[in-house]
């Protein structure tokens, strides 16, 4: 049977793709294996200096992106509203002098997916968990290594990929992104069979839907999920509530896992044990 291909493009340090999150976990229990994700690295900073005030930089390049992360801090907190996802902002300090691109972040992803391609979306989430909600400085390669060895990801063969051909990799993300036209983050291309339409805008759950059924001529529709709470942690085994409640249209998700083991809160979090 077809498959719908949604491919996203985006960078790990996008906060309006981790507000997406939500909506990615309901059409993964409402479409199951219909559907297919797939994400394509668009480096959203290639260099901090292109975004920081040119009158700032007078004052030196420390000062100047002093300012820019306190501004950058206040969007990512501006996007919190759009699903619900907790964003942290608390400490915030993604770039400084030395680390002035989210271009290794992008490269870290194709690292992963060339290491364990099986781990590299969950690699996706764990950096971008970093990056927006426990403030880390993720633009730091031993930051970007402590998020590889927590998901599981043999570190040395990713460290390798990521001095060899995980660039080339990255470049042709690149090559493909630009080759759309696409010039905003997040985007998405959503393929069914010949059929493929470019959204240049964020949309909900219910767009969505529209778009499957349109370019699926119908075929391809919601269904009710039969995955149970307990095996979707396990797949996702650091999961927000707020993407449990709308994976699984759920009223209260505390109450609907309270009894499960394994399974625990953490703050707004639920982490499977033994994982994460």
């Amino acid at each position: 049977m077809s498959k719908v291909i949604i491919t996203t493009f985006t960078d790990p340090m996008m906060g309006l793709s981790y507000e997406c999150e939500p909506i990615f976990r309901k059409l993964e229990t409402h479409y199951g294996e219909q559907l297919e994700f797939r994400f394509v690295m668009g480096g959203l900073v290639r260099n901090v200096y292109d975004f920081v005030d040119r009158n700032d930089l007078q004052y030196g390049k420390e000062y100047a992106l002093k300012r820019y992360l306190k501004k950058l801090a206040g969007i990512y907190k501006s996007e919190e509203s759009i699903s619900g996802m907790p964003i942290n902002m608390e400490g915030f300090c993604l770039f400084d002098t030395e680390h002035t691109s989210s271009v290794p972040l992008c490269l870290a992803y194709k690292a992963a997916q060339l290491t364990d391609k099986s781990k590299a979306d969950l690699f996706l989430y764990n950096l971008r968990y970093a990056t927006v909600y426990e403030t880390r400085p993720t633009t730091h390669f031993d930051e970007i290594l402590r998020v590889a060895r927590l998901t599981g990801i043999d570190t040395q063969r990713f460290t390798e990929h990521c001095n060899g051909d995980a660039k080339e990799e990255l470049q042709r993300d690149f090559a493909f992104f630009e080759s759309l036209g696409v010039y905003s983050l997040p985007d998405y291309l959503i393929e069914y069979e010949e059929k493929s339409l470019l959204v240049n805008r964020l949309i909900g759950y219910d767009t969505f839907t529209e778009i499957i059924s349109s370019i699926s001529g119908g075929k391809v529709q919601p269904k009710k999920s039969t995955v149970g709470i307990e095996d979707f942690v396990k797949k996702h085994p650091l999961i927000s509530l707020i993407e449990l409640k709308e994976a699984f249209d759920l009223t209260d998700v505390k109450e609907a896992i309270k009894d499960i083991s394994n399974i625990r809160i953490d703050k707004e979090f639920v982490r499977y044990e033994n994982h994460i």
